[in-house]
């Protein structure tokens, strides 16, 4: 195997794929990218057995082969030779050498036939939609992922394609978040699967701010994502994941709306002095005025008053900052509403026009 390939075209897709490597992995293999050179082509594949990334570049080849190098070793030598540096592989004899001007590095090696890869899968209809879109989706639900929750269907993101809709749902069990936009569903497919959490947080480093069409194939066991020379495959989460609608709650006759960067600066400053433990603060809502107070059990309290659009004349509530917080970067226009039954009902939280971003959360005791 005798390849020599500019640094940059082997550094980006190399990066892209290195996330999923474990460092003390289950399998010694695991630890390594496995490369494989098809006529001009070097194939990058790493595992960690539940997700596997690949990605390719385009070399200038001498001598075909494949061989597995330590993933994490390789990607840093990239990353320390100067820009525009070449480097010529060459693996003989159980070792790497790549070489680059004056600098020398021998690896070590493991057989490229250890190396599990997941079988070809079985797929229903591809579902391709703009990355802009699934970026936006995933932004506005990959906080509420659930971690290491032992309801484990929750410790994941469930992707749904209903009708004209694309939908990205999560939830903790103390809220949800709920991402859509519209789909033009030809093939009437209506499907749900679960990807788990690090399968989604791979599948967010591989987005990016370019417009393009990302193609999403859903099998039995596997969802695989493809993004321009990029593809990822995950297992996916065996359960189902409970009935979300049911949770979102209708009919509320208690809302009020407020300027979505004028809410977010008051309750950073009432944060500071709430309860580090369960970082609640209470909402006391009258007619066009949302006071803010939080405490702590040093008898400390800080409070903060902004102008709300409302006609509530005095309710009560309170909730955990963070969760606030976490709703207030999700909706990025001017503008956010809060809708509830009753101090101690779930709040639904959206923009006063838009349904395309949803969140439910649920109030504290304090």
């Amino acid at each position: 195997m005798l390849f020599n390939i500019q640094r940059e075209t082997l550094l980006a897709p190399l990066n892209q794929i290195c996330g999923v490597v474990e460092k003390k992995g289950t399998l010694p293999v695991l630890s390594n990218v496995l490369l494989k050179l098809d006529g001009d082509t070097l194939l990058l594949t790493t595992s960690d057995l539940d997700v596997e990334m690949r990605s390719e570049c385009v070399v200038d080849a001498q001598s075909p082969g494949e061989v597995t190098v330590p993933a994490h070793k390789f990607l840093d030598i990239c990353k320390a030779l100067p820009d525009g540096s070449i480097l010529k592989f060459s693996f003989d004899s159980g070792q790497c050498l790549i070489t680059s001007g004056d600098s020398r590095f021998s690896l070590s090696t493991l057989s490229a036939q250890e190396f599990p890869l997941i079988d070809d899968m079985e797929s229903y209809q591809p579902v391709s939609i703009s990355s802009l879109d699934l970026q936006r989706m995933l932004k506005q639900t990959i906080f509420c992922m659930a971690v290491q929750d032992v309801r484990y269907f929750l410790n994941g993101l469930l992707f749904e394609v209903l009708n004209n809709k694309l939908r990205c749902v999560s939830a903790d069990g103390h809220r949800l978040a709920l991402s859509e936009c519209d789909y033009v569903n030809n093939s009437g497919l209506n499907k749900q699967v679960l990807i788990p959490r690090k399968g989604v947080l791979e599948l967010q480093k591989m987005i990016r701010d370019l417009d393009q069409e990302i193609t999403i194939n859903m099998g039995r066991n596997h969802i695989k994502i493809e993004i321009e020379g990029i593809s990822m495959t995950s297992k996916l989460i065996d359960g189902k994941f409970p009935d979300y609608e049911s949770v979102i709650p209708l009919n509320m006759e208690n809302n009020f709306i407020a300027d979505r960067e004028e809410l977010r600066n008051a309750l950073h400053r009432v944060a500071i002095l709430s309860n580090e433990q369960y970082k609640g603060v209470k909402f006391k809502i009258t007619k066009n005025k949302l006071e803010i107070i939080g405490h702590n059990p040093d008898q400390e309290q800080a409070e903060d008053v902004i102008t709300v659009q409302t006609e509530i004349e005095d309710i009560e509530t309170a909730f955990n900052v963070n969760y606030i917080l976490d709703a207030t970067q999700a909706i990025t226009e001017k503008e956010i509403q809060f809708s509830f039954k009753e101090a101690l009902s779930s709040c639904l939280i959206k923009h006063p026009e838009r349904l395309d971003c949803r969140l439910v959360v649920m109030p504290l005791r304090i």
